[in-house]
């Protein structure tokens, strides 16, 4: 610390969303200290943050995490971090794996390798709580041979289906996905494939969610904070509301804190229902999404965590209000339109809706509200943000304009047919297994042989990092009826360099779009989406979705492919 109180470190966060991001930027900036920031998407509001001092660009982990290992630590040799914060598993786990490594380059904030092994594998977080007389909600997991029907009648109905890890380091691009059946023959359907030993069946229990975050040293917890959730979407809340700490579930994050001898912050989830009954849902060992609230509220989690790290400083418990409600409010307008859309829903219900929401928004008039991303210290964030949406709206008018889409691909593929030199036409779409090989395939047994060798060369990459994986038998026999041979191919990642090289960066539908752009904004002026060309639009993913999906992406891709032929020929 310094002689005036503020401290003089620099910290790198490694993330870029507006919660648990934003929050540590901003509490460590307030401190004083000097934050640089390694994020994933590049587009990010949080970035606009006056509180980040530098931006860096590191290789996401994957293939034996070499390329990750190699620029993490230059970039800590180099600027001498006195802590390194993940506000993400894909973030974390790479540090866990390599922490031998890099730990004597910065101080690494997380978890230690036992409290790893419990806390992020939803297994083992019940077997410890059953043991500490934590309640859970019913479950185990799934057997070699499982009876959709047996099941349900022994959890009950809806039955939830979830990874045993959302995130493993072999397979960090993907997120495991909870799925909810309602009867058997949906979770029948959430079962097949599944590996049993990665897979667990809970039983659902109705009722509210809430959340107790803390800080604990050495196994103790040194600041708790709880917060209950007033809206709640596809299993995210974007608006919640303080609480006083309740004894029972306090003493519940506690025993566990305790178990694990746990130091660092960590946020608790439960469920209770109306008649008080609760159970622990799961507990994120890392910032957290509702963080926002407690920093604004006073309990300034990212900072004390920066001093018990570097410092050994031991802070004292502080007081906060109860009954202050938090918003991150593009999210929650999002929550709310499709709560509006729900067919289900009749007219009545949707009006109470409505009006609960919109009389919410009076709660900031008498200070009983703040907002995640829009504060007075640091406003550009959510300046951006509402740019950004405004950008994204605009251009979704602009291609539903009949023509402009058209006209927008045409006239960049002919100007990358009269460029000098030659030119790069790379086919991106998440995977690289499915669609952009067999475009570009395509594309090359299309073009005139001089053409492909001399003045264009026809790529094709992903954006989600895991190299090396085959196409799916769909894909392979699909092409094959086409001509196109992808028994070969193998996927690759969209490089930096790749991108930069680009003529014509082609994307297949939305998803790809913004994923390329998150992470190259700089490809906006050259990235056009296939079935633009042809006047067809998106052509979605048929990964995972059987033969039929595979024939009518296909066909959708050869009659774009043709199009674009032609207007490269022309």
């Amino acid at each position: 610390m310094s002689e005036a109180g503020r401290a003089t470190g620099k910290v790198l966060v490694l993330g870029d969303d507006t919660r648990s991001f934003l929050a540590c930027v901003r509490s460590l900036g307030r401190a004083g200290l000097t934050v640089h920031a390694g994020p994933a998407n590049f587009r990010s509001p949080a970035l606009a943050s006056r509180y980040i001092a530098a931006v860096h660009d590191l290789p996401p982990w994957m293939d034996d995490g070499a390329a990750w290992l190699a620029a993490m630590r230059d970039l800590l040799a180099a600027q001498r971090f006195d802590l390194v914060i993940p506000c993400n598993e894909t973030a974390l786990l790479p540090l866990d794996r390599h922490r031998a490594e890099l730990a004597p380059l910065a101080r690494l904030a997380i978890p230690g390798e036992a409290a790893i092994e419990v806390l992020f594998d939803k297994v083992a977080t019940r077997e410890l709580a059953q043991r500490l007389g934590v309640p859970v909600a019913p479950g185990r997991t799934l057997r070699a041979e499982e009876d959709a029907a047996a099941a349900i009648a022994e959890l009950g109905a809806p039955v939830l289906v979830k990874p045993r890890h959302s995130y493993t380091l072999e397979r960090l691009a993907v997120r495991g996905k909870v799925q909810l059946a309602e009867d058997a023959a949906q979770l029948a359907h959430a079962m097949a494939g599944a590996d049993p030993a990665a897979t667990l069946l809970e039983g659902f229990v109705a009722g509210r969610g809430l959340g107790v975050s803390v800080l604990a040293s050495g196994g103790r917890v040194l600041q708790a904070f709880e917060h209950h959730r007033v809206h709640e979407h596809s299993g995210s809340s974007y608006y919640r509301v303080s609480a006083p700490l309740s004894p029972d579930l306090l003493a519940a994050c506690e025993a566990i804190t305790a178990a694990l001898d746990y130091t660092g912050l960590a946020m608790f989830e439960f469920r209770r229902d109306a008649a008080g009954r609760w159970v622990l849902l799961e507990v994120n060992a890392r910032p957290w999404g509702s963080m926002p609230l407690p920093l604004a509220l006073g309990i300034d989690f990212p900072f004390r965590w920066y001093r018990l790290l570097v410092a050994g400083e031991e802070t004292r418990a502080v007081a906060y209000r109860a009954g202050v409600h938090g918003r991150n409010l593009l999210p929650d307008l999002q929550s709310l339109r499709a709560s509006l859309l729900r067919r289900e829903l009749g007219p009545g219900a949707k009006a109470r809706i409505a009006a609960s929401w919109a009389a919410g928004l009076l709660r900031p008039l008498w200070g009983r509200e703040v907002h995640d991303v829009l504060v007075r210290d640091d406003p550009r964030p959510a300046l951006a943000e509402l740019a950004g949406a405004a950008r994204e709206g605009a251009e979704r008018l602009a291609r539903h304009i009949p023509g402009v889409p058209r006209r927008r691909a045409r006239g960049l593929l002919r100007a990358a047919g009269r460029s000098e030199g030659r030119a790069r036409i790379v086919f991106v779409c998440q995977g690289n297994i499915c669609r952009s090989p067999f475009a570009a395939a395509l594309l090359r047994s299309m073009l005139e042989p001089a053409r492909t060798g001399n003045d264009i060369e026809v790529r094709s990459a992903g954006m989600m990092p895991w190299p090396g994986r085959a196409s799916s038998a769909d894909a392979i026999n699909t092409a094959a009826q086409r001509g196109i041979d992808l028994s070969a191919h193998r996927s690759a990642w969209l490089s930096p360099a790749e991108a930069q090289a680009a003529t014509v960066l082609i994307v297949f539908d939305e998803t790809n779009r913004a994923a390329l752009l998150d992470r190259y904004p700089a490809g906006a002026a050259r990235l056009l989406r296939l079935g633009d060309i042809a006047g067809i639009g998106a052509i979605a993913d048929p990964w995972g979705r059987g033969t039929g999906a595979y024939e009518t992406a296909y066909d959708n891709i050869e009659r774009a492919v043709r199009a674009l032929a032609e207007e490269l020929a022309g």
